[in-house]
């Protein structure tokens, strides 16, 4: 995987991710007066979920080749010289950075995590399996990869027994959760976008969800121990700092809505259930949504070849869609019937140097030509010949067309040709000359050029340029793969474009 994709990846799942919490902190205090603490708690369950879906491929859109009645196109890249070093892509950083800030964003929690830890001192193991520290402040809590229960030092003299069993349900009930599991997602995703401060805001929403979800859960167990309950809040210490993963009482808690909870009543079953299946269908209608609006991942496109998808439409009606693997300069046709008439669509696609598409094509109807329009364009277009009826409908042809090129085609030997690679002229990449030269060769049974032609209308070059000299010179020691039929070699034309890329040039020190 390049830096680009890094890059792109990076960016999709921020705004997917992004675009998840807003959902949830928009939704999540409606949801819980409505379904309860519960509800509102799984709908941070949108989060994960969403990243996910856009870390699986999108489904692979099949790629028809053209069946070009012509001789096969071998393409190569002619080397490039470079006078000097090249300069690192500022894009090429932007991965380490992020990685930079996702490690310190771990380190900064593990500290945390650790100092947590060590100001509990020595823990010792009780004989119901459960760990007590001589701190008070912060606990009872649940903590550590392996989640086991820390209760305060003053444990059986701060609480009284009714008090003593309801903490103890609370801090079970994270455990029978996997509120510490959850937590450790939450700890990924704070280092995976560490650069995004809504997931900064978002992580301190879940973990007061998480309390209050495990509140109403222990009290539906208890439901008349509220008054218990709440005294059992009152009389723990909080905190001074968040424990990253773990689930404790610390200053930042809201314990005022904690307590105004053990007022309300307690939801039915029914409505806790419907809450929770909204919530699902919402999560499955989000993730969906994600990965669909992936950009579509097309089958490989072969090096030096270009991907073309047409969508046609006649009388504003859908005619004919395709996608088709087509050579640069080569034409290729597209035929269909709709409606009882004959169209034929022939598209020429050429590369320019600025990163532009030249795209000539011819539009006929029952073998007479509608239009021959012609149009350079970056990535996509639209083309419209035909006139608005009085209803303004429109009538005639439309097409909405898409044009990507595949990867650098490869060198010589790697596509079969022997021979003298073309020589870049000094010259020429002193001054920054550079382009596609289209040669038209002849080719024998044995792989030699036997004639050659310079295709002045596929080529960027004038004929009289020193690359297309020196072009011309290698391709006369060549040795080719010559065309086959039925499994034999013949003699047969085939187009051979020569790209020439100019080193950069050097911006000049201070």
């Amino acid at each position: 995987m390049t830096a680009s994709d890094v890059l792109q990846l990076l960016v999709e799942t921020t705004l997917a991710s992004s675009a998840a919490m807003v959902i949830v902190l928009l939704l999540r205090q409606p949801v819980r007066r409505a379904f309860g603490a519960g509800a509102a708690y799984a709908l941070w369950g949108l989060v994960p979920a969403v990243v996910f879906a856009v870390l699986v491929p999108a489904a692979l859109e099949p790629v028809a080749p053209a069946l070009v009645l012509a001789a096969p196109v071998i393409q190569f890249a002619a080397p490039a010289l470079d006078d000097g070093p090249s300069r690192a892509n500022a894009a090429g950083w932007l991965p380490w950075l992020w990685s930079l800030g996702a490690l310190a964003t771990l380190c900064v929690l593990a500290w945390r995590q650790k100092r947590y830890v060590a100001n509990l001192g020595p823990l010792r193991q009780r004989p119901d399996g459960h760990f007590q520290s001589l701190a008070t402040r912060g606990l009872p809590a649940v903590l550590g990869l392996r989640p086991r229960i820390v209760l305060p030092g003053d444990f059986e003299q701060r609480y009284s027994a009714l008090e003593r069993e309801l903490v103890l349900a609370h801090e079970n009930e994270h455990l029978r959760r996997g509120d510490l599991p959850a937590c450790a997602l939450a700890v990924a995703l704070r280092a995976l976008f560490w650069f995004n401060p809504l997931v900064h805001l978002a992580t301190g929403r879940f973990r007061h969800d998480q309390e209050l979800a495990c509140d109403a859960s222990v009290l539906r167990r208890f439901p008349h121990r509220r008054r218990h309950y709440g005294d059992a809040m009152l009389k723990t210490q909080l905190a001074d700092q968040p424990l990253p993963l773990g689930c404790h009482w610390f200053g930042s808690h809201p314990l005022k809505e904690r307590l105004a909870m053990l007022t309300l009543p307690t939801l039915s079953v029914r409505r806790r259930a419907c809450g929770l299946f909204l919530v699902a269908l919402l999560g499955v209608a989000t993730t969906a949504l994600a990965w669909a609006t992936q950009p579509g991942q097309s089958a490989d496109v072969p090096a030096g070849k270009l991907l073309l998808e047409l969508a046609i439409k006649v009388d504003g009606a859908e005619a004919r869609t395709a996608r088709v693997v087509l050579s640069p300069g080569v034409a290729y046709d597209e035929d269909f019937e709709h409606a009882g008439q004959q169209w034929r669509t022939r598209w020429t696609v050429k590369p320019l140097a600025d990163g532009t598409f030249d795209i000539m094509a011819r539009l006929s109807r029952d073998a007479e030509v509608v239009a021959e329009p012609r149009l350079i364009v970056r990535d996509a277009a639209a083309i419209g010949v035909g006139d608005k009826d009085a209803a303004g409908n429109f009538e005639g042809i439309a097409v909405e067309l898409k044009v990507s090129l595949g990867p650098p085609a490869p060198g010589m030997a790697a596509v079969g040709i022997q021979g003298d690679e073309p020589r870049y002229p000094e010259a020429s990449s002193s001054a920054g000359e550079g382009g596609t030269v289209m040669l038209k060769l002849l080719v024998g049974a044995d792989g030699h050029v036997q004639e050659m032609v310079y295709v002045a209308e596929s080529s960027t070059l004038p004929e009289d340029s020193a690359l297309v000299r020196s072009t011309m010179e290698a391709a006369a020691t060549w040795k080719l793969n010559p065309p086959t039929r039925d499994g034999k070699p013949e003699s047969g034309w085939v187009l051979v474009p020569v790209r020439f890329d100019p080193p950069k040039a050097t911006q000049p020190e201070a």
